[in-house]
Order: C-alpha cells, then sequence, then structure tokens
C-alpha cells in the first residue's frame, strides 16, 4: 500500500474561533480508525498547533501513528519540535523565494496525502486555496470549520 493513502494533512485558518481541542481529538481518533498512521503537519497558526498537540496526545493511545513537520525554509522556527517525530524539508525547496515557499510546502502537504483535516471557515487566504486543491485531488476531507 502506498503511503500516501495512510497519510492525512492539517490545513486550517491562523486563528479557529469555537474550535476545541477535543473536536480535533475526536476527529484524529476517527482518522486513526479509517487507517491512517501520519499526519502532515505545517507548523504555522493555532490550527496547525492543536493538531500537532492532539496528535502527540493520541501516541498513548496509538504508539504506531506519527506526526511529520514539513517547512517551507530552511529558517523556519519550529516553536516546540517535541510534538514531531522528523522534521521534512522537501527536495527543491531551497528555490522557492521565502514567500512562495508557504504555498509550496501547502502544495506538498496536499499532495502527499488521501486525508485532510480542515478548520476552513471561508473562502479567502492560504487556507481557502490548500483547502480547494484538496477538493481538487480528491482527497478524503473532514472539515471542522463546517462545525461550528
Amino acid at each position: 500500500m502506498d503511503l500516501r493513502e495512510k497519510t492525512c494533512c492539517f490545513i486550517g485558518h491562523s486563528e479557529c474561533y469555537r474550535l476545541s481541542p477535543e473536536q480535533v481529538q475526536g476527529a484524529i481518533e476517527d482518522l486513526i480508525k479509517r487507517g491512517v498512521t501520519a499526519f502532515l503537519c505545517g507548523g504555522m497558526g493555532q490550527f496547525d498547533w492543536i493538531c500537532a498537540r492532539q496528535t502527540y496526545r493520541q501516541k498513548e493511545k496509538y504508539p504506531d501513528i506519527r506526526c511529520d513537520l514539513v517547512i517551507p525554509y530552511l529558517t523556519f522556527r519550529i516553536q516546540e519540535p517535541k510534538y514531531f517525530d522528523s522534521i521534512l524539508y522537501p527536495e527543491g525547496f531551497e528555490t522557492y523565494h521565502f514567500k512562495s515557499a508557504i504555498g509550496a510546502r501547502n502544495r506538498y502537504l496536499v499532495d502527499h496525502s488521501a486525508y485532510a483535516l480542515c478548520y476552513v471557515t471561508h473562502s479567502w487566504g492560504g487556507a481557502a486555496q490548500t483547502f480547494a486543491r484538496t477538493q481538487r485531488q480528491r482527497l478524503t476531507i473532514v472539515n471542522l470549520g463546517t462545525e461550528a
């Protein structure tokens, strides 16, 4: 089986109002029960950090899952590295300008996943653009933003 088939990326706005860690924890556990074993995180914004922390907490019950941080550039500041099993800097990213590297990282997250756990509530900005890509790529999407 392709590793992508067992991988979920996190996509969400910088700020997540009305979203509880328990909602995220429940969604992550549901994804694990569907066979997801790997999670890809961009490490930017409130949603990414809630997801990283909740995935880390799930490791007590599901020790075989992993959460990897995908960084857009080498000077990316990693606030809490303990939540990640590895830090990935995709090949070729050194050619991107600082600002365009974030979009490239977001495309990488989607292109290497079969599932997307999202918190997208509006149609503008980077999270919305990335969410649209998950739809075009036909990922299985769980959008907690529609439940808020």
